[in-house]
């Protein structure tokens, strides 16, 4: 890899390098859209897997570590087609914020829309966390039963208050104080989701642009000083050169 040639995962593939040569700018761009699509597809399959495997097993986390991976490849290949930091940060934001939303609050919303229920709870211990969200372990008012997840942010509970939560019967995410909302959690996707693929579209099209406007001429116009390595050929001296009535 040259000096200043920005780093891409895919300079290790000769195949891909011989593409993005040959490539128009407009097959760049499509490449980057279908690439941003592609990215998306792959955190909301995430989401979806994780209604099959518990989100705190290790074959969550082995879904987590591939996807990241693939995000992390992407992202080499925005930095080195957009060659713009502000391309490379922004779909960098956007990957992690998409992430975040499947892993964390669109797949509570998910467990607790389909299995969630209302339960009467009893505050039975209150832990005070330093710079961290307050805790609350739980039990249910109807059989004493402990809650199986702490309810957090709760620090205006006290030990013995009782209030309803929607829980997880299973224990997989924490219980809420209201039902969660699927619906918004599918649109912060879909705004992050929109960022990202744009990201990626317009690193690619800079990319080919860039490449169109740094690309030399196939050949110079016009000779110029020290082309030639040899001595500049003199006047021409053929058998009708000079002047007329000389021959």
């Amino acid at each position: 890899m040259h000096s200043g040639t920005p780093f891409a995962a895919h300079v290790l593939s000769k195949g891909l390098a011989k593409f993005e040569l040959r490539a128009s700018r407009t097959a760049l761009t499509w490449t980057g859209l279908v690439l941003g699509l592609l990215a998306c597809v792959l955190v909301f399959a995430l989401r979806l897997g994780l209604l099959f495997v518990r989100s705190d097993s290790w074959p969550a986390y082995v879904l987590l570590g591939m996807v990241a991976l693939s995000l992390l490849i992407l992202l080499t290949e925005v930095n080195y087609f957009g060659r713009a930091w502000y391309f490379t940060l922004l779909y960098a934001a956007s990957a992690v914020m998409l992430t975040a939303t499947g892993w964390w609050w669109g797949h509570t919303a998910d467990v607790l829309q389909i299995r969630g229920r209302w339960s009467e709870v009893r505050v039975a211990e209150v832990i005070e966390r330093p710079r961290r969200q307050t805790l609350c372990q739980l039990q249910h008012t109807k059989d004493g039963t402990r809650v199986l997840r702490a309810l957090d942010d709760c620090a205006h509970l006290a030990v013995g208050d009782t209030l309803k939560v929607f829980e997880d019967p299973e224990g997989e995410v924490r219980p809420e104080l209201s039902a969660p909302s699927v619906s918004g959690a599918y649109v912060a996707s879909g705004i992050e989701a929109s960022i990202l693929v744009a990201a990626v579209t317009c690193a690619f099209w800079a990319g080919g642009r860039w490449r169109d406007h740094a690309a030399p001429p196939p050949y110079p116009t016009q000779p110029y000083p020290g082309q030639y390595p040899g001595p500049s050929p003199g006047p021409f001296d053929g058998p009708y050169s000079g002047a007329p009535g000389q021959h």
